[in-house]
């Protein structure tokens, strides 16, 4: 009997505590897993808890004589700003934080029953995780589009060291096949900037360096173990890495578009160059691995592994194990209610119905609109870009997208991320004040935009529920707080360009007082 009980306290405390953290997460791992399938830079994602678990295993018994005794002020704490983390990033439909509290309420449980120090024990299996969670869409842009350059630059050196004709324009790359008339636009994407490899070169060079590690280092200070220094240069050497194989994969493929055609862009060669682009991507870090070995481990002095202290854990009390159940439970309802909640329908008027005069401004021409795959990759709601003319001749393009929800992930594109890949500079950034017809004024971006021979000046700002704020993060913030209180999460981005022309003052003043006049109007589009 006292051994049947044993065996049901093993197996029942972790079963209940594992089934809590998946009632918690059930959606936030749900969408982790949809991305981890339909997303091709985190696909590596589903192999992932695989290798944790495997590496665990091995591990078992390392672990289980490292444990101390359980912590459960500290690693009740950390559970608590999870599940704060898991609240915050509920109401502002931020998914990166949701996915993190997650990581962070896995290492308040392990602290909360077994102690620190097992935590330094299981440092890769945690960065695993975190490298499998996509990072928010403005941070992989702020990383993509400097890559995508990068990528051109020296796609258009290989290219030209082989005598093809061609011309780089941002991270668009134009060249002429042989015995062709028309110009093929090789762009490079992120697919091709090695962005998409990069987060799965990151996590194999974890893996290979866990695999690598040696056992005599075990409990030296980081400064002098092998395997921390292992890790570090493999994990930064897959940054140069991608690019380089990326780029040549660009290079090639100007090549054989240049003898070939516009064919070799698409089908079998695009799909080889891919996943060669990988294999030779892992020569190489298998590579820089072997060399660091052979020069550096002789500085390493071995020493006799050092023998934890075993530490015989108390068992958790029930009361501790199902207050910490009741916790989740708790905060798994509220995030799950609140999840299922629907948001205040708003009645607005469709952005197509924009007064076609602002002020002196007249509507040039039909609305501008995206192609399809733009249109995926924005998932407005409701979109509007035009052109208004002055009668002096002046131009400037309005571009207005609204959407009604941001709680499934779909919020705005900022210039900032979607500019720079187009080939755009972006210089000399200040805010300038918009005034309304009620007598406020609000703060908008203002950048001088150049593109070659092309110098414009941008204005944008984000407006809805209310307010006009010029910071995408105080949007965010306003977002969480509004969700909350207001049940709501719609707004939208407003964006003017005019070019510069002979002075980038007057212009500047142009793209103000249409700022002023569209925002006015906005109110029955973009709701308060």
């Amino acid at each position: 009997m006292n051994s049947d009980q044993n065996i049901f306290e093993k197996f029942s405390r972790p079963l209940l505590i594992a089934l809590s953290i998946g009632f918690l997460y059930a959606l936030v791992l749900a969408k982790l897993a949809s991305d981890w399938w339909t997303d091709e830079n985190y696909s590596h994602g589903l192999l992932v808890p695989f290798v944790i678990a495997y590496i665990v295993w091995l591990e078992f018994d390392l672990l289980k004589n490292s444990r101390e005794k359980s912590s459960y002020l500290i690693g009740g704490s950390v559970v608590l700003i999870a599940l704060a983390m898991l609240f915050a990033g509920t109401l502002g439909a931020e998914l990166f934080m949701q996915r993190i509290s997650l990581v962070v309420m896995l290492g308040g449980m392990v602290i909360y029953f077994f102690g620190g120090k097992i935590l330094k024990l299981l440092s890769v299996p945690f960065l695993l995780l975190l490298f499998a969670i996509p990072i928010p869409q403005i941070i992989f842009n702020k990383i993509a589009f400097p890559l995508q350059v990068y990528a051109s630059q020296m796609a258009i050196w290989g290219i030209r060291l082989f005598g093809v004709p061609s011309v780089r324009n941002g991270n668009v790359i134009e060249i002429l096949p042989v015995g062709a008339t028309q110009i093929v636009s090789l762009e490079v994407v992120e697919a091709c900037s090695g962005i998409r490899s990069l987060m799965t070169l990151v996590t194999l060079a974890l893996v290979l360096a866990y695999f690598s590690h040696e056992k005599s280092q075990q409990g030296k200070p980081f400064y002098r173990n092998f395997n921390f220094w292992l890790s570090i240069i493999l994990i930064f050497s897959a940054i140069p890495i991608a690019i380089l194989t990326n780029a040549g994969r660009v290079t090639a493929t100007g090549i054989f578009t240049h003898l070939y055609g516009k064919k070799m862009l698409t089908g079998f060669f695009h799909d080889l160059s891919g996943w060669l682009v990988y294999l030779v991507a892992l020569i190489l870090l298998a590579l820089v691995g072997f060399i660091f070995k052979f020069i550096f481990k002789r500085f390493f002095v071995a020493v006799e592994k050092q023998k934890s202290d075993s530490f015989e854990n108390t068992p958790t009390s029930w009361k501790l194990v199902l207050g910490l159940i009741g916790c989740l439970i708790i905060g798994g309802f509220f995030i799950n209610w609140f999840e299922s909640r629907e948001e205040v329908q708003v009645k607005r008027l469709a952005l197509k119905e924009i007064p076609s005069i602002l002020g002196d401004w007249k509507q040039r021409g039909n609305d501008i609109r995206f192609s399809e795959q733009t249109e995926s990759v924005l998932r407005t709601t409701d979109y509007l870009m035009r052109e208004y003319e002055l009668p002096s001749g002046n131009i400037a393009n309005l571009y207005v997208g609204y959407y009604a929800s941001q709680k499934s992930g779909a919020t705005y594109h900022s210039p900032q991320n979607c500019l720079p890949g187009s080939g755009w500079e972006m210089k000399e950034p200040e805010l300038v004040e918009v005034k309304l017809a009620n007598g406020k004024t609000f703060n908008a971006n203002r950048y001088i935009i150049v593109n070659d021979s092309k110098r414009e000046i941008m204005i944008y700002w984000y407006q809805g529920r209310g307010r006009e704020v010029a910071s995408e993060y105080s949007d965010k913030i306003f977002t969480v707080l509004d969700s909350f209180t207001r049940q709501r999460s719609d707004g939208s981005m407003v964006r003017i360009l005019i070019p510069a022309g002979n002075s980038e003052t007057e212009a500047t003043q142009l793209a103000i007082d249409l700022s002023s006049n569209i925002s006015n109007k906005l109110s029955d589009f973009v709701p308060e």
